[in-house]
């Protein structure tokens, strides 16, 4: 055996008795918030990348927390690979212990994009955790991958998706992601689900839930009157890392804070942001009709257009029940109002 090759022997000797944590999506919402909650951590990280532009993202978040913070970044070790590039995921793994897969495709891609990240992504990183006999795994689902419940009661972990219904392109993506994760916990490798709702918490705010700071400062007028859960991104790293740390596997767990009406929230927004909350109720004939008129140029890729399954989310009255996460780690949300103000002076100062 070369120097090398015994260099390689001892330092992968180490990390058998070392604990190393991989974080997918390290320059994403999630993704980015967890990474500044390991900060501080004595354990090793690895965070993927795909490009470096695309971590001042990640440097943004951290200095959302306190100015200056941003320079903490570089101390992290970053790692250019693509979950879908399984060579390069191999090296990020190397020595891994725990895995944060936080790395999604987000709606508003084509629905091939979403199963190639959602699915065959976490399908990759799924066989080399399994190879490896990673300790613990978690995975970043999303409550459009829930089922529907029975009549009135609110949704909880007990309600199975319906493959069937009228789903979300994303919905059916993230579904059959964590159907890849369930397989592993079959093939013995521990994991743990979580499942948030709406996310809000500083960021990118072109894309995802950051969208909806962005859009109302441009002064949106539009509402309609479903509803959705909503949950602070730091309550979802918060849990994140506890429940890797807790006895608790192969199980997932509903992560809201707060059921709201569209209308609430996004007034909530506009009120943070000094706007005129939205005014104009889009009912759910008017947006059936945006859905027809739209559907021949979005399948040309002219526009965005709006399918059923997101016209029935945009005006369906659905409420979702936390209290597994509450009660197994005895936790309390942050208040969504609280969270909405402190997102919205984030965006007003970026903007000077």
């Amino acid at each position: 055996m070369g120097f090398t090759q015994l260099a390689d022997a001892q330092r992968r000797l180490l990390c058998i008795f070392a604990l190393m944590i991989l974080v997918t999506g390290g320059t994403g919402l999630v993704g980015g918030h967890l990474l500044y909650r390991f900060r501080e951590s004595e354990t090793p990280i690895n965070a993927i990348y795909r490009t470096e532009d695309s971590i001042n993202k990640t440097r943004v978040i951290f200095d959302s927390y306190r100015k200056g913070d941003a320079e903490l970044v570089d101390e992290i070790n970053w790692i250019q690979a693509d979950i879908l590039d399984v060579p390069s995921l191999e090296l990020a793994m190397e020595g891994v212990t725990h895995v944060y897969h936080c790395a999604a495709a987000l709606g508003g891609l084509s629905f091939e994009e979403m199963t190639r990240v959602n699915v065959l992504g976490t399908q990759h990183l799924i066989d080399i955790c399994i190879a490896l006999k990673i300790q613990k795994f978690c995975y970043i689902s999303s409550i459009a991958a829930l089922g529907n419940p029975i009549g009135d009661n609110a949704v909880t972990e007990e309600d199975f998706f319906n493959p069937d219904a009228l789903n979300t392109d994303y919905g059916i993506s993230k579904y059959a992601g964590e159907m890849e994760v369930w397989r592993a916990s079959q093939e013995g490798l521990p994991v743990v689900i979580v499942n948030p709702g709406v996310i809000i918490g500083e960021g990118d705010y072109s894309e995802g839930s950051g969208q909806l700071i962005e859009k109302t400062y441009q002064r949106q007028p539009f509402y309609t009157n479903g509803s959705s859960g909503f949950v602070d991104v730091r309550d979802v790293v918060k849990i994140m890392e506890k429940l890797m740390k807790s006895e608790s596997y192969n199980e997932r767990f509903i992560l809201v804070s707060e059921n709201r009406k569209f209308k609430s929230v996004l007034s909530a927004v506009a009120n943070a942001l000094h706007k005129k909350p939205p005014r104009i109720l889009l009912k759910k004939w008017m947006l059936y009709i945006v859905y027809v008129f739209t559907k021949i140029p979005a399948a040309l890729g002219i526009i965005e257009g709006l399918s059923r399954a997101q016209v029935s989310s945009y005006t369906s009255t659905t409420n979702y029940n936390n209290t597994k996460v509450v009660d197994r780690l005895n936790y309390s949300f942050q208040t969504l109002d609280v969270t909405i103000q402190r997102v919205a002076n984030h965006y007003l100062q970026s903007r000077n």
